[in-house]
């Protein structure tokens, strides 16, 4: 049938509500842990916002409705793995006269729509041990990268694939020098030829044939580990990623080493992690680092102590932020300590909780820091530290 212009808007309209309908009920599933059915509910979803999107994208005259519509169905169709589907609707978006905030929208979109395809594996065998890695950004062409910018992340996801096995076999937080040898020689993290996507590289994670248990594959197991939890804090699912890791040192050096992993925005503008799990591909792009300081992720969480009756409640803290050189270390007596050397050539002495020092800390030093904190009494216990680019 022919519609009206008018008829076609309220059409697409009352489309673009079920579409929204659907996304937040595939939200409420997947909250339930029912995947499957939100994987259903999300592609419906994208049926429906294309479909009111097609209604409308002739119809210049009805922007910026056309290029919201477009922009909302590419999205979804990025979502269910509809990558072609999303490049097509970003292109009609594009091809009318969208806002320029809405045109910058579709422009992120389309270049998700390309990382997308650098992270697709296309004909390269990955085996369930193994991570591919990709980088794409100012810093990044085809095939070729900056050396600080390749390396520091490659280092950065072995220290992840290592500490995530040790804490799955139930081993302390180590402070203190490099996994132990009878790890390396179950573990060992193996490196590929680099490929010329944006850039990437697959990392195998060994292992060897007596730490095999019936029903079980550790290195597969360690794998999925990492992925899972790169997605929940993609997702920013603070709640259920600290119950993942229930220990406090693992987690702060987790949040640690992914922001350090995780996109700068000019340099590097998008980090992209795929695996293959049970025959399927997965793929994680992260667009920006985790915005939430180490500390205070672990401050979001709910407390399962409260105050007893009576007591009285902590005075608050004076929280200060401080720029400057990382200089000193001190690891002595059990307390990991550092100092940082601002502007004014004053000394501030900083306390590093556990799970930071060797992996986060160390490397920044003899470099210009940022250091968030609350002071108590004469030394500053670090919330936050992140390496100023110059």
């Amino acid at each position: 049938p022919t519609f009206s212009d008018g008829e076609k808007m309220k059409k697409a309209t009352d489309i673009h509500r079920k579409a929204m309908d659907l996304v937040d009920r595939a939200r409420a599933e997947k909250a339930r842990g029912e995947s499957r059915q939100a994987e259903e509910s999300l592609r419906d979803a994208f049926e429906k916002e294309r479909e009111a999107a097609l209604l409308v994208v002739k119809e210049e005259e009805s922007e910026p409705t056309r290029s919201v519509l477009c922009r909302s169905a590419a999205s979804l169709a990025l979502q269910v793995d509809k990558i072609r589907e999303a490049e097509r609707l970003i292109s009609l978006g594009l091809a009318g006269n969208p806002p320029e905030e809405i045109a910058e929208e579709l422009r992120d979109l389309l270049e998700d729509v390309y990382f997308q395809r650098h992270l697709q594996l296309r004909g390269i065998m990955l085996e369930p041990n193994e991570i591919q890695l990709a980088l794409a950004g100012d810093s990044v062409g085809f095939g070729v990268t900056s050396v600080p910018e390749f390396t520091g992340r490659v280092t950065n996801m072995e220290k992840l694939l290592y500490r995530t096995a040790e804490r799955k076999l139930g081993r302390p937080y180590r402070d203190r020098g490099a996994p132990k040898a009878d790890l390396k020689e179950k573990f060992e993290v193996y490196l590929t030829v680099p490929r010329a996507a944006s850039f990437a590289v697959t990392l195998r994670l060994g292992h060897a044939a007596q730490m095999e248990l019936p029903g079980m594959n550790w290195a597969e197991d360690i794998v999925d580990e990492v992925v899972d939890c790169f997605e929940l804090l993609s997702l920013n699912d603070i709640e259920t990623l600290s119950k993942k890791i229930d220990s406090k040192p693992y987690y702060r050096n987790f949040i640690g080493l992914v922001r350090s992993i995780a996109p700068d925005g000019k340099n590097v503008r998008t980090v992209g992690i795929t695996t293959v799990h049970k025959g399927e591909e997965r793929h994680i792009a992260l667009r920006e680092a985790p915005r939430i300081s180490i500390e205070q992720t672990l401050e979001a969480l709910p407390k399962t102590e409260p105050l007893p009756l009576g007591a009285e409640t902590p005075e608050k803290e004076e929280h200060l932020q401080i720029r400057g050189t990382l200089l000193f270390a001190d690891g002595r007596g059990g307390k990991d300590e550092i100092q940082i050397v601002d502007e004014n050539e004053t000394f501030h002495r900083v306390s590093v909780p556990e799970g930071l020092m060797d992996d986060i800390v160390r490397p920044m030093w003899k470099t210009m820091v940022v250091v968030t904190g609350s002071r108590k009494d004469q030394v500053i216990m670090l919330h936050d530290i992140q390496q100023v680019k110059e």
